[in-house]
């Protein structure tokens, strides 16, 4: 409710101000100018502070995982998306970072039959009834179109993280790294990897192994791709999800990573 009333807050005194939406487009990837950012919704992310990429960070929350989530103080912070492509109807956003973990499917002898449809696992029903209230307020929700059958929030499909076109592809392997935030890590116990691999942290994709059907699609330790037990308790989830491009302005920002585009709903 406090989320509610604060997004209703600034959109009254962006109208009461004379508000006129940003200049600025979302623009999808391309090898010259990089990623546009946007930020939209908001979730636990800090605890003591630091930006996860930089100075190895992730490798130091790892060693200092916190037993008691109650002892500190845990800081929301606007989410940070990476704008992947954009066509007439939608932007297909992925976080910029890990944001927590939790397997893919806690019953591996189910996984096994209904893995193929991602829409039926335990992470896509988190994704979509607990995340999403999480991390959205209901005006943000209304400004994200849904995945097929995978509802409004769901994760990157393996030839998403294949595709050169968007940054990704296996002769690119670091633009399938992402590193995890110190809640992910220190909280949630996202895995990291060693500091000589660039202590990022690996992340489900949406698709069931076609070798062990035990096993869901992921990232490993070099940035390929590869796949891990459905249960995996530490593997790290990097939510995707569709924006609507009827539905938004862009309040503020330039675009860029430091500096991102602020997405709010369309005023009335």
């Amino acid at each position: 409710m406090r989320r509610v009333l604060s997004l209703l807050l600034i959109l009254a005194l962006l109208a009461a101000a004379g508000y006129a939406a940003a200049e600025g487009e979302l623009k999808p990837y391309s090898r010259e100018t990089g990623y546009v950012y946007v930020t939209l919704g908001s979730y636990p992310q800090r605890i003591d502070g630091g930006i996860p990429e930089e100075d190895a960070n992730t490798w130091k929350w790892a060693s200092n995982p916190i037993a008691d989530p109650s002892s500190v103080t845990v800081y929301t912070d606007p989410l940070l998306w990476r704008v992947l492509r954009v066509d007439e109807e939608k932007a297909y956003l992925c976080s910029e970072y890990v944001l927590f973990a939790m397997p893919m499917h806690t019953n591996v002898t189910e996984y096994k039959k209904i893995g193929a449809d991602f829409g039926q696992t335990d992470l896509s029903h988190y994704l979509n009834e607990t995340f999403a209230h999480d991390a959205f307020t209901d005006e943000e929700l209304d400004m994200l179109l849904p995945c097929e059958t995978f509802g409004k929030v769901f994760l990157l499909d393996s030839s998403d993280v294949k595709d050169k076109s968007i940054g990704m592809g296996t002769t690119i392997k670091v633009g399938l790294k992402a590193w995890a935030t110190e809640y992910a890590v220190r909280i949630t116990g996202a895995y990291v990897f060693l500091v000589r691999h660039g202590a990022h942290s690996a992340y489900w994709v949406r698709n069931q192994s076609s070798s062990d059907k035990r096993h869901a699609r992921c990232t490993k330790d070099g940035g390929q791709l590869g796949h891990i037990i459905s249960d995996r308790e530490n593997e790290g989830v990097r939510p995707a999800v569709y924006l609507d491009l009827n539905a938004f302005d862009i309040a503020g920002g330039t675009g860029s990573k430091t500096d991102p585009y602020v997405i709010v709903p369309k005023a009335p």
